[in-house]
C-alpha cells in the first residue's frame, strides 16, 4: 500500500499538468499577492485620494491589456494545446496570433497618448501614459497563452518572480510622497518588460518556435479566431473591470480607491486557484478531443477540490473582512470592509462558472452558448449599475457585482444540464 502511495505520489510531482499548474500558481502569486504587501504602505503614504487614482489608473491600462491579449488567452491556448504535437503548425499559429497582439498594441497605445492629451477627463492620467504603455508592450512580450498551451510554464517561472520581486522594494525606494503614484505603474512596468524581455529570449534559445514572416491570411484568420473569444472578454469587462470606472464618473477617485481595494484582495485570494484552472484548461483542451473519458475524470476530481477550496476562501473573508480592511487601508477605508463582505462570494461563484464555462464550454466549442450568456451578463450590469451606485453608493456596485456573477453560473449550469448527454456522450475525434 505504502509503496503504491509513493509511486502515485511521484507520478503527480513529475507531471506535466502538476509542475504547469504549481508553475502559474507561483507566477500569479507574484501577479496578485506580491503587490498586497506593497498596498498597506501605498495607502498611507499616496492618501485615500491619490490611491484613488493609482487605482483607477491600473484598470484603464488593464483594459488595453486586455484588448491586446484578445481571445488568446483561451481561443490560442486552446489551439496551441491541439497543435503542441506538431511544431510546425504551433509555430504558425503562435507567430500569427504574436502579430495581430503587436497591431492591436500600436492601436492601444495610440489611444492611449491621445485621450491623455486631447480628453479633459483623462488629463489628470497623463503621467501614467507613458508606463501603461509599457505595460501593454511588457503583457505581449510574455506571451502566457503560448506557454500555457505548450505547458511550458514551469521553465520561465523561476526567471519572472525573481524579476518581479523587485516591484517590491522598487515601490518602497522611490514612492515616498503623497505625488507619486506615477512611479506606482513604473515600479511595476520596468520589471515586467525586463520579464518579458528575458521570456522572448528564452524561446530563442530553446529553438521553441520555428520562425517565419506570417502571411496576411493566417493574421486574417486567427484575428477572426480570436475575435470570437474576444467578445466574451470585453462582455466580462461589462460587469466586473468597468464597474470601477463607472464608480469614478458617478462619484471620486476615493470611492474607486475603496472599491479596488477590496476588490484587489478578493482577486489576490482567488488567484492561486484561477492559475491552477489556467493550467488545467490547455490539458483540457487536448483530453476531450482525443480522449473524453479522462477529460470528465480530470474535470470531476479538480473541480471538486477547487471548488471546495474557494468555498473556504469567500468564508474567511467575509469573517475577516474587517480586519483585512483595517490592515490593508488603515482608518480611511472603512468602507472597503463592507465592500469586500459583498464581494467574499465571488471566489466560489466565480469558481463554479469558471469550471462549467472555461473547463466544459469552451474545450466543447460551445463559444457560441458561451458568449450568449456573458453578453446577457454585461447587459444585465449596464443596466443595474448606475441605479446601485445612485442609490446605494459603492456597496451598490459591489452587489450588482455579485448578482450578475451568480446570474452567470446559474445560466452556464442550467444549460449545461439541458446538453448534458451530448458532453458525456459524444465520440472524441
Amino acid at each position: 500500500m505504502l509503496a503504491r502511495q509513493k509511486k502515485i505520489l511521484n507520478r503527480l510531482i513529475h507531471s506535466r499538468l502538476i509542475q504547469n499548474a504549481g508553475a502559474l500558481t507561483l507566477v500569479q502569486a507574484v501577479s496578485y499577492i506580491f503587490p498586497l504587501i506593497t498596498i498597506p504602505y501605498l495607502t498611507r503614504t499616496l492618501g485615500p485620494v491619490e490611491w484613488g487614482k493609482v487605482a483607477w489608473a491600473q484598470v484603464i491600462i488593464g483594459y488595453f491589456i486586455t484588448l491586446t491579449n484578445f481571445g488568446f488567452l483561451w481561443s490560442g491556448v486552446r489551439k496551441i494545446s491541439s497543435q503542441r504535437e506538431s511544431r510546425k503548425f504551433y509555430s504558425r499559429t503562435f507567430i500569427a496570433g504574436w502579430t495581430v497582439q503587436w497591431l492591436l498594441s500600436v492601436l492601444a497605445i495610440a489611444v492611449i497618448l491621445v485621450s491623455t492629451e486631447t480628453i479633459n477627463y483623462f488629463t489628470p492620467f497623463r503621467p501614467y501614459a507613458f508606463y501603461g504603455g509599457i505595460m501593454v508592450i511588457a503583457g505581449i512580450l510574455f506571451p502566457v497563452w503560448f506557454f500555457s498551451g505548450l505547458e511550458r510554464m514551469r521553465e520561465l517561472a523561476l526567471t519572472q518572480i525573481c524579476i518581479r520581486t523587485f516591484t517590491i522594494p522598487l515601490i518602497f525606494i522611490f514612492v515616498t510622497q503623497p505625488n507619486h503614484g506615477p512611479r506606482v505603474i513604473a515600479a511595476n512596468a520596468i520589471p515586467m518588460l525586463i520579464g518579458g524581455i528575458i521570456s522572448i529570449f528564452w524561446i530563442k534559445k530553446n529553438n521553441l518556435v520555428i520562425w517565419r514572416r506570417p502571411r496576411i491570411y493566417e493574421i486574417k484568420a486567427e484575428f477572426k479566431e480570436s475575435g470570437a473569444i474576444f467578445l466574451s472578454r470585453i462582455f466580462i469587462i461589462l460587469y466586473t473591470t468597468l464597474t470601477p470606472t463607472i464608480i469614478g464618473v458617478m462619484t471620486n477617485a476615493t470611492a474607486v480607491g475603496q472599491y479596488v481595494l477590496a476588490d484587489k484582495v478578493r482577486n489576490a485570494a482567488q488567484s492561486l486557484l484561477a492559475s491552477i484552472s489556467q493550467a488545467i484548461f490547455p490539458r483540457l483542451s487536448y483530453l476531450f478531443k482525443h480522449d473524453r473519458k479522462s477529460a470528465l475524470h480530470l474535470i470531476k476530481y479538480s473541480g471538486t477540490v477547487l471548488l471546495f477550496i474557494s468555498i473556504c476562501i469567500s468564508i474567511f473573508l467575509f469573517i475577516f473582512s474587517d480586519k483585512i480592511a483595517l490592515i490593508m487601508g488603515g482608518n480611511g477605508f472603512d468602507t472597503a470592509a463592507s465592500i469586500l463582505r459583498w464581494l467574499s462570494p465571488l471566489p466560489s461563484v466565480i469558481m463554479i462558472s469558471n469550471i462549467l464555462g472555461v473547463q466544459i464550454m469552451l474545450p466543447n466549442a460551445m463559444d457560441k452558448t458561451f458568449n450568449k450568456i456573458l453578453a446577457c451578463a454585461g447587459m444585465l450590469s449596464l443596466i443595474s449599475i448606475t441605479p446601485s451606485i445612485y442609490y446605494y453608493g459603492v456597496q451598490g456596485a459591489a452587489f450588482t457585482t455579485l448578482t450578475v456573477e451568480i446570474f452567470v453560473s446559474s445560466s452556464m449550469a442550467i444549460l449545461l444540464f439541458q446538453c448534458r448527454k451530448e458532453i458525456l456522450c459524444t465520440q472524441t475525434g
